[in-house]
């Protein structure tokens, strides 16, 4: 049986209280402590200690004094996104991609290594080895961008862009090798929270993200969180039964393989195949562009099929869920005005309700837009503990009065539960670092 201490119960407390300072200060920007109180539920005197804490921790900074309301001019807040830096991970095309960025999304260095199909984990170290010699800071934390499912434990299923199954977790090796908190989560669920934050999504909480690249996989965004499902394979669209063109190959996908039979026909090697086949070679164009360029009937016919077969899914996505909007990223955002204009008209003719349809508008920068939003939501995996020893931790003479039973409790909801937590890995003891987030779960 587990046992609570009330210091225990103090800590954790205060972890939440530090966590949603934290939180409030990089979804609002520049906040007077009266405002934070507001927000966040707790009372300024009870964040006291937690504010003085992130400011002796370089995380939190003074700005200056707002507006006056009648009395004493308040002093502003902001929370300095340099103060973090990200070890963001991602596959791309056969590489895995290592960067190292701040919270304010600004790119300090990156790195590319080949991706060994038999050897994923390898590929994975070297990647991360490679950051770490060539980066002039320590990062802070590290994100994983995993195609296929990822289950709330890290691990990942039905993602053959990975190479070969692997023995060991891959979050766990970057973990080991880093010596890192580590969060790993889907990539396309990563697309979705950059568009939301800064690209076509920015406007609604309501969406789906369907990507179409090497294979064709969604997102679900409701009511400002992503929706992962009960193991995790929401949005897993590429499994869609179709039977919208030819099979032959495309009689592959179904239960027990990692391609379904969807994207098995649809993704992007699959249409660079059917172009081929009518005499197109798109060479370093994307597919859906060397399609359009040509004037043959053809490569009308099979821009035709796809917009036709791209289509599907968002249609049935607003028949289930009934977003306010559908967002198409990876190729599907490379057409041209003409073929969007056609695609959105082939879902708006399908569908029972009204729904917008928008275009991707970040490309890679959504993956690191989209891990920062995922950090708001879990500021633990980067936040030192508030008891870390410090010469200036003892309150001054005119410290605020002990918070009282009724502060400490847990705060009235402000309005933004935080988003489900991915899965999460702590470094082995060897490396730790001082901090040693709680783990939170959804």
């Amino acid at each position: 049986m587990s046992t609570v201490t009330p210091g225990m119960a103090s800590g954790a407390q205060r972890l939440r209280r530090l966590e949603s300072v934290v939180s409030a200060l990089l979804e609002h920007g520049t906040m007077s402590r009266t405002e934070l109180a507001e927000t966040t539920g707790y009372s300024q005197s009870s964040m006291t200690s937690s504010i003085r804490h992130l400011i002796q921790h370089g995380h939190v900074i003074e700005t200056g004094r707002g507006r006056s309301t009648g009395g004493r001019r308040r002093t502003l807040l902001e929370f300095d996104r340099h103060s973090v830096l990200l070890m963001m991970l991602s596959i791309d095309a056969g590489h895995v991609v290592a960067r190292q960025v701040d919270l304010a999304g600004t790119v300090h260095v990156q790195v590319r290594r080949s991706l060994e199909a038999d050897h994923p984990l390898r590929s994975v170290i070297a990647a991360v080895e490679a950051l770490q010699a060539v980066a002039e800071a320590r990062s802070t934390c590290a994100v994983i961008s995993l195609p296929g499912v990822v289950s709330a434990e890290g691990d990942v299923t039905l993602a053959p862009a990975l190479g070969q199954p692997t023995a060991r977790r891959m979050q766990d090796v970057v973990a080991e090798t880093s010596g890192l908190h580590t969060i790993g989560e889907n990539d396309v669920n990563l697309l979705a929270l950059g568009e939301a934050e800064d690209g076509a999504a920015r406007d609604g909480d309501d969406f789906a993200l369907i990507y179409v690249g090497e294979g064709i996989g969604g997102a679900l965004v409701l009511d400002g969180h992503v929706r992962r499902g009960a193991t995790g394979s929401a949005g897993e669209i590429g499994f869609l039964p179709w039977t919208g063109a030819e099979r032959g190959e495309g009689a592959r996908g179904g239960a027990g393989n990692a391609i379904g039979p969807f994207e098995s026909d649809w993704s992007v090697p699959s249409l660079h195949a059917k172009a081929e086949a009518i005499g197109i070679d798109p060479g370093n164009q994307h597919v859906v562009s060397a399609l359009e360029d040509s004037d043959t009937p053809e490569a009308r016919e099979l821009l035709g099929r796809a917009l036709d077969a791209w289509a599907y899914p968002a249609v049935v996505l607003t028949c289930v869920v009934n977003p306010g909007r559908i967002v198409f990223a990876g190729n599907a955002a490379h057409l041209g005005p003409s073929s969007r204009s056609a695609l959105a008209e082939r879902v708006l003719a399908g569908s029972p309700s009204p729904v917008a349809i928008r275009f991707a508008e970040l490309g890679e920068r959504a993956l690191v837009s989209g891990a920062i939003a995922h950090l708001r939501n879990a500021p633990w995996i980067f936040l030192p503990k508030e008891d870390d020893s410090h010469p200036c931790d003892a309150p001054p003479t005119d410290a605020a009065p002990q918070e009282t039973a009724r502060e400490s409790a847990e705060p009235p909801d402000p309005g933004r539960a935080p988003d489900p937590a991915s899965a999460h890995t702590s470094p082995p003891t060897d490396h730790t670092r001082t901090d040693t987030p709680s783990k939170e779960r959804n």
